[in-house]
């Protein structure tokens, strides 16, 4: 009797848990399936709808648009440095090599006065083939984002994750600050030290390690290394206390905006029209030899290594600026300047950045694309701020990093604007920062480019919508003008079809700006 008793119980027992515990993991899986796109979420949606892009409904796996919405589960879109997988090898050159004296052109005379042209396509380094990732397409360990997928399959561009990022950093000398942001240990960078300051700077056991006369951005640029016994932010705090607290900052390693990308194999680009501008960009290296840049001219500089080093993210998004044939009203040249080749180390520091702006201010550019992402910088944030009184206009990516996430600089500045991304029917990317400093909206979900190979490619992210708004920009300006500029702006808020609440919002701005063909 006792042992019926007891087979009943457990009977029981297993009937009532086993409901239980698929209700609880029922829901745990479903988090995970985060894949669906987000025109399925409701079945009501209209393309103005301002909705939460993360709330996807957890069973919706279908990939009408693997653009908008991660069909990998990977979420963590912000952050991945694109020069991760770069030399990281013992080059402990903390400025940097200053490559002022390299340049590459391609499609067209190269103008720049500083002598030595890299060679279209060439890493520019010296280095053989045989040495840069960008040249075997079997590799499966190709960390520059020249990834060998299956057609179907999206992958983030970058490729450290957090445990190889913190192993590598920890090799390479990066600290990060007190809001989690990378820097290069005990380093810093100030713009127009005052020689008082420097002297009692020196005189507390500060170094200089590097000097740079600016010639646009005006002034001197130097980058500080502070005493071995006293931690990063000790140092910083003794920086502050001794100079100009607007013209210091931790030298920071920004991050190139991460991004989504999908081989289309045997696919072709959509023809499309060359700007018709003269444009900086702030990038990766250009894969400047491609046939698809013969119609245009490409004058590259490598701010971090001795040599441009050609890239996806750069080449695409030079791409988007350059199109498929020649602008008849006007010819296009594109100044690039790579910061994110060479040492792992010092890849996109803001003293490569801060170099990289003088240099295409000094080209006379009206308009600089910068497609990076990181912290509030006081000596950069005064550099933007010197060439955007000059009449340069700076157009940046807004973040890659969430809705919910702070502001990214430097597309926060004030001044500079801000583009998000959206999608094929107009709905914004969901991994977009938001924040009241976006100021358009364009295409930058499943946007077809090139790599570094020609290879065709949908890419996705904010950084391949901020070039459409940057090429409209540079097209009605022919040098600096603060005045035309603003009226460019302007002209631009009157043009774009209003997204979301009526007028401008955080997620929209002003709403979408198409692209020229």
């Amino acid at each position: 009797m006792r042992l019926r008793i007891g087979l009943a119980c457990l009977l029981a027992l297993a009937t009532g848990v086993a409901p239980a515990t698929g209700l609880l993991l029922a829901p745990l899986a479903a988090q995970d399936t985060d894949d669906g796109d987000d025109a399925d979420d409701d079945a009501g949606d209209d393309a103005d709808a301002v909705e939460d892009p993360d709330e996807a409904d957890p069973g919706d796996t279908a990939d009408a648009d693997p653009g908008a919405d991660e069909t990998d589960g990977v979420d963590d879109l912000g952050g991945d440095d694109t020069g991760g997988g770069e030399d990281a090898g013992g080059d402990d050159d903390t400025g940097g090599d200053d490559s002022d004296d390299d340049d590459g052109a391609a499609g067209g005379a190269d103008d720049d006065d500083s002598g030595d042209d890299s060679g279209a396509g060439d890493d520019g380094d010296g280095d053989s083939d045989d040495n840069d990732n960008d040249n075997d397409d079997d590799d499966d360990n190709d960390n520059d984002g020249d990834l060998d997928d299956d057609p179907g399959q999206w992958e983030n561009l970058g490729g450290e994750s957090e445990a190889t990022r913190a192993e590598l950093d920890e090799r390479d000398r990066i600290d990060v600050d007190g809001e989690g942001f990378r820097y290069r240990r005990g380093e810093f960078i100030a713009l127009d030290l005052a020689p008082d300051d420097l002297a009692e700077l020196t005189g507390n056991g500060f170094e200089v390690i590097a000097r740079e006369q600016l010639a646009a951005v005006d002034g001197t640029l130097l980058l500080l290394r502070g005493p071995a016994q006293l931690p990063g932010e000790a140092a910083f705090n003794t920086l502050e206390d001794i100079a100009d607290p607007d013209s210091i900052g931790f030298n920071h390693l920004f991050d190139g905006s991460s991004v989504q990308t999908k081989r289309k194999r045997g696919a072709a680009v959509p023809e499309r029209q060359a700007c018709g501008c003269e444009i900086g960009l702030i990038d990766t290296g250009v894969a400047t030899n491609l046939p698809l840049f013969n119609h245009v001219t490409l004058v590259q500089r490598a701010f971090n290594a001795s040599g441009a080093q050609p890239k996806l993210h750069g080449t695409a998004v030079a791409h988007l600026m350059a199109g498929t044939k020649r602008n008849p009203q006007r010819a296009t040249k594109i100044f690039v300047a790579d910061i994110f080749g060479g040492p792992r180390e010092t890849s996109g520091s803001s003293f490569a950045l801060i170099k990289a702006l003088d240099w295409l201010a000094a080209q006379g550019v009206p308009v600089i694309n910068i497609s990076l992402s990181g912290p509030r910088n006081p000596a950069v944030a005064k550099a933007i701020a010197r060439i955007t009184r000059k009449g340069h206009t700076i157009v940046a990516a807004a973040g890659n990093d969430g809705p919910a996430a702070p502001p990214v600089f430097p597309g926060a500045y004030e001044g500079v604007v801000g583009v998000t991304a959206v999608d094929g029917e107009n709905r914004v990317y969901r991994y977009a920062n938001r924040g009241t400093y976006v100021d358009f909206s364009a295409r930058g979900v499943a946007v077809t480019a090139i790599d570094a190979k020609g290879a065709v490619r949908d890419a996705t992210g904010t950084s391949f919508a901020a070039p459409v708004i940057a090429a409209r920009l540079a097209g009605q300006l022919r040098s600096p003008d603060a005045a035309a500029a603003q009226q460019a702006i302007r002209a631009l808020e009157a043009e774009a079809r209003d997204l979301g609440p009526p007028g401008r919002d955080p997620i929209y701005g002003a709403g979408l700006i198409a692209g020229r063909n």
